[in-house]
């Protein structure tokens, strides 16, 4: 009987180490995998606007600057993109192939210009000379796109700063 004893509780102290390893080492995994994750994003180029930190994707050339956001189907709340443009001019933008709302924010220099809010996705089937232009108030040189209601979910209003330092 004893043998029985001693061989059911060795049974259920290898079940216990197996499933107290297991418990363990994929919580182990998982924050590392979050950390990674978020090493990753913090890769990418920042704008920092009112200490909100925006990530962004960078439009340079003609093709990312024509292209845009168009086609993305989601944009996390601290996420973006910088089009980039080599000197200030009044820059217009439309709305071709977006899915998603979008505020605009237009940027001369370091100082917010002007901002487009909450500028809507076209209506499928929306021939393109029917898309409205939105273009800015004074030349800029850059420009910065980030979802809908994000200025005034985050206080960003005209004449703010706009640190693009670690990105020219």
């Amino acid at each position: 009987m004893k043998k029985f004893l001693l061989l059911v509780l060795s049974i259920v102290i290898i079940i216990f180490a197996f499933y107290y390893y297991s418990y363990y080492s994929s919580e182990t995994k998982n924050d590392l995998q979050t950390e990674n994750s978020q090493q990753a994003v913090s890769l990418k180029p920042k704008v920092i606007i009112n200490d909100n930190e925006i990530f962004v994707d960078l439009a340079k050339t003609a093709e990312e600057l024509s292209k845009g956001l168009s086609g993305r189907e989601k944009l996390n709340d601290d996420e973006g993109m910088l089009f980039l443009f080599g000197s200030k001019s009044y820059q217009t933008f439309w709305m071709k192939d977006m899915l998603i709302p979008i505020d605009i924010i237009w940027i001369s220099d370091d100082m917010i210009v002007d901002i487009s809010k909450n500028v809507p996705q076209p209506v499928p089937g929306t021939a393109q000379y029917q898309l409205p232009i939105y273009s800015p108030t004074k030349p800029v040189n850059y420009v910065l796109e980030v979802n809908a209601g994000f200025s005034d979910k985050y206080g960003i209003k005209i004449g703010d700063t706009v640190d693009i330092t670690n990105i020219k």
